[in-house]
């Protein structure tokens, strides 16, 4: 199973991946230059990068501004905020997802909920504190 070999589940125990996989209709396939994200555009989800490369975009001139891989996630600000998007994010080549959505959220065992809330705080928690340090 992909979830096992991506950090963001590690806190998960076999059965909760395993319920996380069931859920079908929650993963995406991006093709190669589909934007996944637009910038202002209203969404109330975040993705999981399970397989390939996805480029956050500069919206000026459309040039990338860095590369994300497996095992990182982006979209959480609009998650947690209920604000407009606040970049592009385009696939560079055949990406599968995970979508985490509030619908999602609702059906799973308030534990998963808090699992996953953990881990978008410390990502969080992390990027605030690196930008500190490059201050």
């Amino acid at each position: 199973m992909v979830l096992q070999k991506i950090p963001f589940f590690r806190g998960f125990v076999p059965d909760e991946r395993e319920r996380l996989a069931n859920e079908q209709d929650s993963f995406v396939v991006a093709k190669p230059n589909e934007m996944i994200v637009l910038k202002g555009s209203i969404d109330r989800s975040f993705y999981i990068l399970l397989s390939g490369i996805v480029e956050v975009i500069d919206c000026s001139d459309e040039t990338p501004i860095f590369e994300l891989t497996p095992g990182d996630f982006f979209g959480e600000i609009s998650f947690l905020s209920e604000t407009p998007r606040t970049s592009n994010v385009r696939a560079q080549d055949v990406c599968i997802l995970m979508r985490i959505d509030q619908q999602l959220m609702s059906r799973l065992r308030a534990e998963m909920r808090e699992k996953i809330k953990d881990e978008l705080i410390a990502k969080l928690v992390n990027r605030i504190l690196s930008q500190a340090k490059d201050q």
